[in-house]
């Protein structure tokens, strides 16, 4: 990713990569993770050697290639196809904006403000990595994908499509294209919206009429869901790969980008279970990792370890149980507000995170980061996630609910029972399940524990098939267009089936201004919002580690991005002798 000077958002302000723990031998320079206290963009620089291959941990798996689709909007996903993906760009771990140089030549310029005008202009060579250009067709096929229009796309499961429902034309004249939105959208965020997906001239190949026939556009996105990506505008194109096992790239020698990739080879190899991970780098098997959850032994494990470093700090999701409105017991506002003030979550970040970093503070705010200057705490004067049983209790007898011999009975005498659902190689998820099981024994709420394999986390929430659930949201920098895509009726990302107008005005209202000071008033007031409803409950920025063999260079956490140490992956290299 090129570096564009452009301005971070407040939501920044916290950005800076605060280390719970390093490794080695203690010593500050930028050719160690430990400057990344200082220089969080800079830290583990230095000179790359030509050549060289590198095999990288991930710790979970995936079950689609498209991220476009509710399935396929994960971080697994992400990390899987950071070679090659065509992303507008991302923040590095100090806060700048880097739009993709392999795809765009600049900045995008907001031509007019209404409707809204973006203009786009192409890097000279842009090309789907097997001589094919980027052209204006490739945008409009991203925009039928995640337009949330039957008459587009017939059938389709879009992840978003708060910018795809907004899109009015896309034209193009070369190298320049250019996005006219409706006088509805008037996004703070325009800059970052994400502007291509797969390519269209492979969907033509394939016998899809996807510009003429919503239901060939269906077919196309279905199949880019479950092909292989033979194409790529990264660095790095994949030369073999199995869904949900491995990816193994090497260099696209078609990238328009300047930077020098000079690896032969990266291969990104799930491994289950921290513990395994650790030791396989170790063993020298892999050359590091940046997984999305870290424990207590983790540290251990990784404390004195010759030739390697590591760092703690919070990253780039949040932990949050979410409940599926769905559910006949679950409709109700005021069970869901029982639930959520039964639940303590002082004691889970007690008896899971604390262990890994010391100073982590409860989240009160599921939009903005702990010490974001729009940060508000609206969770904790509505007792949720304080653990207080008599209180949840009151609540309930008021709307008609009985204990009845240790077994909560809703108005109907129906025993109240749910489960609880997380990733099965989440520890810390489990330990979750186990002390809400048993805070609602308290209230006589019978749960069931209910892992989900890894694979099939995207599946299993598309589906709704939970009461309860706990899993990661991103808490990258950007917020507009995540009020709409976590809770809006009807969004594909809203897996608990929340439908609130009133909380669809608001997010309406969010996505109405230019001006990103007062898009983030508006995106508290739907926060505090979705708090009335009590339909998700954040627990803590996610502690991650990075680890990394000191044989590497240019290789560092980014806590905003889902794609961490990879970000950068242009850039990775073998310290130069």
């Amino acid at each position: 990713m090129k570096r564009h000077h452009t301005a971070a958002v407040a939501a920044l302000a916290c950005t800076a990569l605060v280390l719970a723990g390093c490794g080695q031998d203690g010593e500050s320079d930028s050719a160690s993770l430990e400057a990344c206290l200082t220089d969080p963009a800079g830290c583990n620089s230095g000179e790359r050697a030509d050549g060289g291959e590198v095999t990288w941990a991930l710790d979970g798996s995936w079950g689609t290639w498209n991220q476009n689709t509710s399935e396929g909007n994960n971080a697994y996903v992400s990390a899987a196809l950071v070679g090659m993906w065509p992303y507008t760009g991302q923040f590095d771990p100090g806060g700048e904006y880097l739009f993709n140089e392999g795809i765009l030549a600049s900045a995008p310029e907001l031509v007019k403000e209404d409707p809204v005008t973006v203009e786009y202009t192409l890097q000279d060579g842009a090309n789907w990595g097997d001589g094919t250009d980027i052209t204006v067709d490739d945008f409009i096929y991203h925009w039928y994908a995640t337009s949330g229009d039957e008459s587009r796309c017939e059938g389709c499961d879009p992840a978003n499509i708060t910018r795809g429902s907004q899109v009015e034309s896309i034209t193009g004249d070369g190298a320049q294209v250019t996005v006219t939105y409706k006088d509805t959208y008037h996004s703070a965020e325009w800059q970052y919206e994400e502007i291509l997906s797969s390519p269209a001239h492979v969907a033509e190949a394939e016998g899809f009429d996807w510009q003429n026939d919503p239901a060939d556009m269906k077919a196309a996105e279905d199949f880019f869901s479950t092909t292989v990506p033979t194409w790529s505008t990264g660095p790095f194109k994949i030369d073999d790969a199995k869904v949900g096992e491995h990816v193994i790239y090497v260099p696209n020698d078609d990238w328009a980008g300047e930077t020098e990739v000079t690896l032969d080879k990266v291969t990104f190899r799930v491994i289950d279970g921290l513990e395994n991970i650790v030791t396989a780098l170790r063993n020298g098997e892999i050359d590091g990792a940046s997984p999305f959850s870290v424990t207590a032994e983790t540290i251990t494990q990784l404390q004195g370890a010759e030739g390697l470093e590591y760092a703690v700090a919070g990253g780039p999701s949040f932990e949050h149980i979410d409940l599926n409105t769905k559910n006949e017991f679950l409709e109700d506002p005021v069970l869901r507000q029982a639930i959520f003030t039964a639940i303590d979550i002082e004691n889970i970040i007690a008896r899971t995170y604390a262990y890994v970093q010391s100073d982590i503070e409860r989240k009160g705010n599921h939009l903005f980061r702990n010490g974001s200057d729009y940060y508000t705490d609206y969770l904790s004067a509505t007792g949720q996630g304080t653990g207080d049983v008599e209180l949840a209790y009151d609540l309930l007898e008021e709307a008609g609910y009985e204990l009845d011999a240790g077994v909560l009975r809703d108005p109907d005498g129906k025993a109240v029972e749910l489960d609880f659902r997380y990733s099965e190689s989440k520890e810390n998820r489990r330990i979750t399940g186990e002390l809400v099981q048993a805070n609602l024994a308290d209230l006589g709420i019978k749960v069931e524990l209910e892992s989900i394999p890894d694979a099939d986390l995207g599946t299993v929430l598309g589906e709704g098939d939970f009461d309860m659930i706990d899993f990661g949201w991103s808490s990258e920098p950007t917020f507009v267009a995540a009020a709409s895509q976590y809770w809006e009726t009807g969004s594909g990302s809203n897996f608990g089936a929340l439908s609130d107008p009133d909380l669809d005005a608001l997010i309406a209202e969010v996505n109405g201004t230019l001006d990103i000071d007062e898009a983030a008033v508006r995106a508290n007031a739907a926060v505090e919002q979705v708090v009335q409803n009590a339909y998700s409950l954040p627990i803590v920025d996610t502690p991650v580690a990075v680890m990394v063999s000191d044989r590497l260079v240019n290789v560092r956490d980014n806590w905003a991005s889902q794609q961490r140490a990879a970000y950068n992956i242009a850039e990775w290299g073998v310290a130069a002798e």
